[in-house]
């Protein structure tokens, strides 16, 4: 988070900025990045519009900004993919323009308990859709 205030503080803390740590719906499952409806109502449109992802590189993304869910849907998961964000990983949004956010991305680095994790997870959303997976058959019990 220390490398985050940095970045906020090096390239214009006097820009609206956000700060979201990456979870399992942002970057894996469902693929949706929400925003605080604070926010929102302060510094974003009030109807849904196209909102421009710029990354470090200068690459620009076009995502879909949803009022009433405060957040950003179609493009986002390309953003998601293209640049490998992981559970974990810290994205500071620095709004430069109207309807643009400049994105830097903080990574955390992952440990063998996050992949442990994950792969429980994996495992658990397999249950839920496939209920007989991880039974024993008589004859294993």
């Amino acid at each position: 988070m220390e490398q985050a205030k940095k970045i906020i503080a090096d390239h214009g803390s006097e820009l609206p900025s956000l700060t979201r740590t990456m979870s399992r719906s942002n970057v894996a499952k469902g693929f949706w990045m929400y925003f605080p409806r604070s926010f929102c109502k302060l510094h974003l449109p009030e109807n849904d519009a196209t909102i421009i992802l710029e990354d470090e590189a200068g690459e620009e993304y076009e995502t879909n900004f949803l009022v009433n869910r405060s957040g950003l849907s179609a493009g986002w998961r390309k953003f998601s993919l293209d640049h490998q964000l992981k559970v974990g990983d810290i994205l500071v949004f620095l709004l430069v323009g109207p309807c643009k956010f400049k994105v830097f991305i903080v990574r955390v680095e992952n440990t063998i308990e996050d992949d442990v994790a994950g792969c429980l997870l994996d495992l658990r959303d397999s249950r839920r859709k496939n209920p007989s997976l991880g039974r024993r058959s008589s004859r294993e019990q």
